[in-house]
């Protein structure tokens, strides 16, 4: 997990079609990693036809890392979109996605954009007489580190055909992890990915206060249980400075991993035993309570 720059956009709408349209603008992307691929001889927008409404701008696309939990070892996801939501009477047409793999570059050539389509099927007697949807302009892209690492890849581009080519990310690939780094007007965009072992558990303390650092109780109980803290396994890894309560760990044994449904579910292990101040006869005094413990298995955004 890496620190989320905050990015700011304007959506580029057709003022011919508002009437059908609730046009959602997106201030800023929840706390993912997220990396911006800007235009080098992309344009902000193209142009309508008869078939298809562009209503966002295509002059960037936020890129998300996602962890491919129905893929084989060392695959990854890369989630594309335009950043930007329409709600109406929209449906979407899929984009067409081609790699085309020159010396130490993958390049991810867009055939054909998702694009809003209007559904203009059947007589509306209103704005809103038809079933309303909300969409977003996306696609997804799925890679694995051992062929990139056997093509020596240190670039990622991407390229759409019609709106053009846009800047391009850099890649550091090992066993262990991949390192992105995306260049954009505003500034570089850094993401390191970890291909986490499989037995890779998470514990965390979703209760505790804002301001209460429990890490300390989490490594004590994962200790107890076998747990083993997931910087010995790799050696340069951190979590962010603003991430309390939240650890990842390895499980030798299985005793934790064994009590866990699925990355979607938390699962409650155990508690530990923080302390809070109380006010009696005889003053402040600390006493201990029931802090509830939670296990997963990573998932799409870990």
């Amino acid at each position: 997990m890496v620190p989320v720059d905050l990015i700011l956009w304007v959506l580029a709408m057709s003022l011919k079609r508002l009437p059908l349209f609730t046009l959602l603008a997106v201030f800023a992307l929840s706390a993912v990693n997220i990396l911006v691929v800007q235009p080098v001889q992309a344009q902000m927008t193209g142009e309508e036809d008869d078939d298809s409404l562009n209503l966002v701008t295509r002059g960037a696309f936020a890129v998300v890392v996602q962890r491919a939990l129905d893929g084989k070892e060392g695959d990854f996801d890369l989630h594309f979109s335009n950043v930007g939501v329409v709600s109406g009477c929209v449906g979407v047409e899929d984009a067409e996605i081609t790699l085309h793999f020159t010396p130490k570059k993958i390049d991810i050539i867009i055939e054909d954009d998702p694009q809003f389509v209007l559904r203009n099927e059947e007589v509306r007697y209103g704005n809103y007489s038809c079933d309303i949807q909300t969409h977003t302009l996306s696609f997804d892209v799925r890679l694995n580190r051992d062929e990139l690492m056997g093509r020596l890849i240190s670039k990622i581009g991407l390229k759409s055909k019609k709106y053009g080519r846009y800047s391009d990310v850099d890649v550091n690939i090992t066993k262990d992890r991949i390192e992105f780094v995306g260049k954009s007007p505003g500034g570089s965009s850094f993401e390191t990915y970890w291909f986490y072992p499989s037995n890779t558990v998470i514990l965390h303390a979703p209760s505790a206060r804002s301001f209460q650092d429990v890490g300390p109780l989490l490594d004590a109980f994962a200790d107890k249980h076998g747990l083993v803290p997931l910087r010995e396994t790799f050696e340069k890894f951190e979590q962010p400075v603003w991430v309390k309560n939240i650890k990842f760990y390895t499980d030798p044994r299985g005793e934790i991993l064994g009590r866990i449904s699925s990355e979607e579910r938390d699962t409650q292990v155990g508690a530990v035993q923080p302390t809070k101040t109380m006010y009696g006869p005889d003053g402040a005094m600390a006493k201990p309570y029931d802090l509830p413990v939670y296990a997963r298995k990573p998932g799409l955004y870990d």
